[in-house]
């Protein structure tokens, strides 16, 4: 696998989205595809959004990605975050973005060691964001570790979204 190659790495994520599919029981929908020059694989609920599930852009919700674009291919680096896009706009709750970004953050807190190189120094926006290195022989099992890492942060997004529920 070469790390400058994003498209290859389309494959790879097209892979790691059917290992992923398998074995997930967690009510988590997983998408993979090109987007913004970038190969993405993503988590996300359905009550999470107001957007088609069958499309990898969002232009709402919570979500979950880990992309690769050109300048982290070329740094041997998969980024990854959780965007909370237009949480106003969210069917079925009441939601304002700096509350539940702050609410997110403080749950976050006890499961921030577990996630490699993550900031949440971020606006309400981006919840939360990091990389993790490509190492290609362990790049797929690390991608399905960072995918099944998320599982209990889904759990947490689920009870703030509950609190907040029309």
């Amino acid at each position: 696998m070469e790390s400058g190659d994003v498209q290859r790495f389309r494959a790879v994520f097209a892979k790691i989205k059917s290992r992923f599919d398998e074995g997930n029981s967690d009510g988590l929908i997983c998408k993979q595809g090109f987007y913004n020059d970038c190969s993405v694989v993503k988590l996300q609920k359905g009550p999470w959004t107001n957007d088609r599930m069958d499309r990898v852009q969002n232009k709402t919700g919570i979500f979950f990605s880990i992309w690769i674009d050109e300048k982290a291919a070329s740094k041997s680096r998969a980024n990854y975050n959780i965007h909370a896009l237009k949480l106003r706009q969210l069917e079925g709750y009441s939601i304002t973005s700096r509350d539940f970004a702050k609410d997110f953050r403080a749950g976050f807190a006890s499961m921030r060691d577990a996630w490699p190189h993550v900031s949440v120094d971020y606006g309400p926006l981006t919840l939360m964001q990091g990389w993790i290195e490509i190492v290609p022989r362990d790049f797929e099992q690390d991608i399905l570790v960072l995918l099944e890492r998320f599982k209990p942060v889904s759990r947490l997004i689920d009870r703030l979204l509950e609190s907040r529920c029309n």
